[in-house]
């Protein structure tokens, strides 16, 4: 199945109808399926649609999605059988839903009453201002976060600084790192076999393949440590989100990303076997659906 993943700035164009028949067009003629996450809902929601006095995006989206192929995936889920799996790749993603399951009036409706906090849907449990005050929790935290991670890795020698307060020796230190972040996801019990595992792997010259955890890792690396000082990026609680997100274009054909992330992006030049994800900013997205008018 190939996956395109939309970014936040994607669903709030979608209340251009002409944007919006272009994109309809251009993801069946590539015969995209969209991939959600449980963050693309909470990005879309917007607990004052009552008050607002522009068309609510919720109802754009709402009707696009109800018009596409698209599942649900949970990244948590994504990292948990990555982890079960010592760290490679999965064959086939875990699929919360599959919303192609809901016919397309259903759908659309059961998205809206969603995402407006419906009282059938709060009877289940399923409360998306839960999930929208959460992820404001982590975001608020995320940076305090950022630095204590670092601070424990040059604590434990993983990182290493100069006098001046510099990250030094980043060639040596780098693999360590990395693999320090990617075992947050693990329980510590999973630690030895994971690493018995991928030593047995590199004695025998498997090749490494990207997965969306190391991808997290990555993206930790390449924003916070080994930074590209002449396009420094600003540190943003946000970031989480995006780092999230991101971790699940392994899985992408697609992927639609903010210039900065994107520049991000196209720093990152693993030795592992190739990703192949086509990366659309706004500029580049609207150049390729312009000829599905």
């Amino acid at each position: 199945m190939k996956y395109i993943f939309l970014d936040n700035w994607v669903y709030s164009k979608l209340a251009d109808d002409t944007f919006a028949r272009k994109l309809t067009r251009f993801v069946h003629a590539m015969d995209y399926t969209v991939m959600l996450t449980s963050l693309s809902f909470v990005e879309l929601y917007n607990p004052s649609w009552q008050d607002s006095s522009q068309r609510d995006r919720v109802l754009a989206a709402a009707d696009f999605l109800s018009h596409m192929p698209c599942v649900l995936v949970r990244q948590e889920e994504v990292f948990r059988a990555e982890i079960e799996a010592e760290l490679t790749p999965l064959e086939a993603l875990p699929i919360e839903l599959d919303l192609q399951q809901l016919p397309h009036t259903v759908r659309a409706q059961s998205l809206v009453f969603f995402l407006r906090r419906d009282e059938r849907y709060l009877r289940q449990g399923k409360n998306i201002d839960l999930w929208s005050k959460a992820y404001s929790t982590l975001k608020a935290n995320w940076l305090a976060n950022v630095e204590d991670i670092i601070e424990q890795a040059c604590v434990d020698g993983v990182l290493q600084r100069d006098g001046t307060g510099r990250f030094v020796e980043l060639g040596e230190h780098k693999e360590h790192f990395l693999f320090s972040l990617d075992f947050r996801h693990a329980d510590p019990s999973d630690v030895d076999r994971i690493l018995r595992k991928l030593l047995q792997r590199k004695q025998m010259r498997q090749p490494t393949c990207l997965t969306a955890v190391r991808m997290t890792s990555l993206c930790f690396w390449y924003s916070y440590v080994y930074v590209d000082n002449a396009n420094r990026m600003k540190r943003n609680g946000s970031d989480i989100g995006d780092f999230y997100q991101i971790s699940l274009l392994p899985y992408c054909a697609a992927f639609t990303v903010d210039r900065t992330m994107e520049g991000m992006l196209r720093r990152i030049q693993e030795p592992v076997v190739p990703v192949r994800c086509e990366l659309f900013t706004e500029t580049t997205l609207a150049d390729q659906i312009e000829q599905y008018l």
